[in-house]
């Protein structure tokens, strides 16, 4: 006669969120485990049970070899950000599409991969530098002047440095300009708009 407890015919609570964690996030067992304050082993358990339960395990790291872009959801709205956004980081992407940033990552290296979306595009890691890159290209201010304002002793360096790389930093032709006049100074208009004033 065998002794202890009968097993029981569900996971626990514990055992179920431990499931729903490894189908959603990129988490590898290890990283789980550390997590969750147990073995990584107990994890391979665990994983092992809820399959002869017949829970479904559809890991995202093993979703790779039957990813088609054209039907993910992800992918395309990342592919609805246009080429010319390219000033900004993974990060800033991911809370801009309110997406995991480790699948919004995945998925954006997939399309990456593939010759879809340009490797340069989402490559910046720094939101302050993308801040101000996105400022200067937008702006009138010389370099020194950004980097100033965005708090680097040294912008035209950072700036000489990300178009060796192939990060398209030129100013935009049609920003608008913005000439700050003392009060005394009066320079002539063009003959349409003073004509039409009067």
């Amino acid at each position: 006669m065998r002794r202890g407890r009968k097993p029981s015919k569900d996971l626990s609570y514990r055992d179920k969120k431990i499931i729903e964690r490894l189908n959603s996030s990129f988490d590898t067992m290890s990283q789980l485990a550390r997590k969750c304050g147990i073995s990584k082993q107990r994890i391979h358990q665990i994983l092992m049970r809820a399959r002869k339960l017949g829970y479904v395990i559809n890991r995202p790291r093993l979703l790779a070899r039957y990813h088609e872009i054209p039907q993910c959801e992800v992918c395309s709205r990342i592919l609805q950000v246009p080429e010319k956004e390219s000033l900004i980081t993974k990060r800033q992407l991911s809370q801009m599409l309110s997406i995991d940033y480790r699948i919004c990552g995945w998925h954006l290296n997939q399309l990456k991969v593939s010759g879809i979306v340009s490797k340069k595009f989402a490559t910046l890691r720094s939101d302050r530098l993308a801040r101000a890159l996105q400022y200067y290209r937008c702006s009138s201010l010389s370099p020194g002047a950004v980097g100033r304002k965005f708090g680097y002793k040294n912008f035209y360096s950072l700036l000489s440095y990300q178009k060796k790389r192939g990060t398209a930093v030129e100013r935009m032709p049609n920003f608008p300009m913005v000439v700050v006049m003392k009060r005394g100074d009066q320079t002539p208009l063009p003959a349409s708009i003073s004509e039409s004033s009067s």
